[in-house]
């Protein structure tokens, strides 16, 4: 039977019709059925522009085109293929720019979907510093160093915004709205944090407040002012809630810095067990010798005229304050554990590098070379904290070096002053490690340390 067989298909079939014929059909199938794939895949780019850049782009038409241009070289197709060819490379060149519009978009629009986790509860790996200080201690200059790195967003005492509810609520109320903002700002969730974004972009006093802040005073925000002295605020663009929010995203790490805390267990409540504890909290505490720090807020204040009993009365709240939260940092409470550093404005001021490098040690992070450089020109030029009624960012800095900084107050401050100070404030100068001067000779002798 197969013998049969054999022998009649080549009688059959050998007629040159039947091969051309045959030859015409496998064409057809070929070229019809490319020409329906390259409709699909043209129709499914023009849906994924469609799309608003919001579902995962896979790259299937680039790849589909990439190997159906392989397929025809290699098949050394006619016309019909070689326009195939020129309409990919069109979709190519398109997805290419596509492909550059979704990573900018994705970056700031996956962030700022209300129902996404990381808008709700920020980022796992984010660090987020927070500085607290008491007034005329360096924690400007301190959170500059900070500020200076490009991956940083940082915030210029923010606490500022509820002054008016610190003095007209009962204490409970406003420690629960502290804790609030600090919550938002530390998870970029600005949403609810309306009256913070309308103080820095519209409230006269706060103006300082949004210059300080590199993230919120650079373009696209505000102009470019690399060769300009000075420029107002009022060129920069009003904040907005969402906006807030995405460019804090497009930041690894937030600083805050504030003098307006005055109790470190209050800020146990922003790593409550109960709440997901999704984000690194540092807390970076500065202090600075008593003694220089009454110098500058009562005696070399032009705003109040002292007496010994003014001076007594803020050398007790000062004090008090400084060693129920040294003591209490010192207990290590099991959520402060590993959270919290203790600097001296002595030590920053005169070895800045060195206490910059600790700093970025502890927080995680890597030391910018912006940092360095800010440094560098501080030690040459010295340092200005922002002015409170300077509505411009000043680029010139004020003649007095940081080392200077530290001995001013002593030339300055009448010795039975000191000796007052150093009365109410001995306990936790000894525990900081400042030492009590034996005399007026001593005091005035700046060569001679006042710290261990």
């Amino acid at each position: 039977m197969f013998r049969s067989l054999y022998c009649i298909w080549p009688r059959k079939l050998n007629a040159p019709s039947f091969w051309l014929v045959s030859f015409f059909i496998i064409c057809a199938i070929f070229v019809f059925t490319r020409d329906d794939n390259l409709q699909t895949m043209c129709l499914r780019n023009r849906q994924l522009q469609s799309s608003s850049y919001i579902d995962d782009f896979k790259m299937l038409n680039s790849d589909d085109c990439e190997d159906r241009i392989e397929a025809r070289q290699e098949n050394n197709a006619a016309n019909k293929t070689l326009k195939q060819d020129i309409n990919c490379s069109y979709i190519i060149a398109e997805n290419a720019i596509l492909r550059r519009k979704l990573e900018m978009f994705q970056r700031l629009n996956k962030f700022m979907e209300l129902d996404s986790t990381a808008s709700k509860y920020g980022s796992k790996i984010r660090q987020n510093i927070l500085i607290i200080s008491d007034f005329a201690s360096g924690s400007s200059y301190l959170g500059e160093i900070l500020n200076q790195n490009p991956q940083v967003f940082y915030l210029y005492e923010p606490l500022k915004s509820l002054e008016y509810y610190r003095e007209n609520r009962p204490e409970s109320v406003y420690d629960e709205m502290v804790t609030h903002l600090l919550n938002g700002i530390f998870h970029c969730n600005f949403m609810e944090l309306t009256y913070y974004t309308n103080f820095l972009s519209f409230q006269y006093s706060s103006l300082r407040h949004r210059l300080a802040s590199r993230a919120l005073s650079s373009p696209p925000l505000c102009p470019d002012n690399i060769n300009i002295p000075h420029y107002s605020i009022r060129k920069c663009a009003p904040l907005r809630p969402q906006a807030t929010s995405a460019f804090c995203r497009l930041h690894k790490h937030t600083v805050v810095k504030t003098i307006r805390v005055n109790s470190i267990h209050k800020l146990s409540y922003l790593v409550d067990s109960i709440r997901p504890v999704d984000y690194s909290l540092k807390v970076v505490h500065l202090v600075r010798d008593p003694r220089a720090v009454l110098n500058t807020k009562v005696l070399d204040s032009s705003n109040e005229n002292w007496t010994v009993k003014s001076v007594r009365e803020h050398a007790q709240s000062l004090c008090r304050d400084m060693l129920r939260n040294v003591k209490y940092a010192v207990s290590a409470p099991s959520w402060l554990q590993g959270r919290y550093t203790l600097l001296r404005y002595e030590d920053l001021a005169t070895n800045p590098h060195q206490i910059a490098e600790q700093l970025y040690k502890f927080i995680g992070v890597n030391i910018a070379p912006e940092v360095r450089l800010w440094i560098d020109r501080t030690l040459q030029k010295g340092f200005a904290s922002p002015s409170v009624n300077s509505i411009y960012r000043e680029f010139s800095y004020s003649m007095q070096n940081l080392p200077d900084s530290v001995q001013k107050w002593r030339k300055q401050m009448p010795y039975s002053i000191v000796r007052l100070v150093e009365t109410e404030c001995y306990e936790v100068m000894n525990l900081l490690g400042y030492k009590i001067v034996e005399d007026e000779d001593e005091l005035r002798t700046v060569s001679f340390p006042l710290t261990d």
